[in-house]
């Protein structure tokens, strides 16, 4: 009867340890499966964040062009009248 007890305990202890071991390793494997998907959160979120910057980038840039053609329009307006302004008071 002990040797029967002494198997069937030993038995218990080795599915124990199994089952910790493949516990531990389906554990690891998650861990590594989530640490490379937040690798390529964290890139995504870069790439994201850059291409976000270039957008404002350009946009301020075009701002900046448009403004810069206003003016000079503007400016060519204020010329042209005062020309005509001279010219017609001579």
């Amino acid at each position: 009867m002990n040797r029967f007890k002494s198997i069937l305990l030993g038995g218990l202890l080795a599915a124990v340890s199994i089952a910790a071991l493949s516990q531990n390793a389906n554990a690891a494997e998650f861990k590594s499966e989530q640490d490379h998907f937040n690798r390529d959160s964290v890139a995504f979120n870069n790439n994201r964040v850059q291409r976000e910057h270039q957008i404002r980038e350009q946009r301020a840039r075009e701002l900046r062009e448009r403004q810069a053609r206003e003016q000079r329009a503007r400016e060519l307006r204020e010329r042209q009248a005062r020309e005509r302004h001279t010219h017609f008071h001579r």
